[in-house]
């Protein structure tokens, strides 16, 4: 279907734009709530390669 994406792919893409909004140098509350978020997806992203690794391992279907 078009229009869907995996989740970690989106997570990928919402970890770019997140850094880019950091890089123009926003306002200290604006700040405060890019860099939680992306903690929040770096988490989420290092969940998921968990997850990956270890339906290889023991043979079930990956996580998307």
């Amino acid at each position: 279907m078009p229009g869907i994406i995996s989740g970690r792919a989106w997570l990928q893409e919402r970890h770019r734009f997140l850094q880019e909004e950091l890089a123009k140098d926003p306002a200290p509350e604006h700040r405060a709530v890019l860099e939680a978020e992306l903690a929040a997806v770096d988490q989420e992203l290092g969940a998921s390669k968990q997850r990956w690794w270890r339906s290889l391992l023991w043979g079930t279907r990956p996580p998307t």
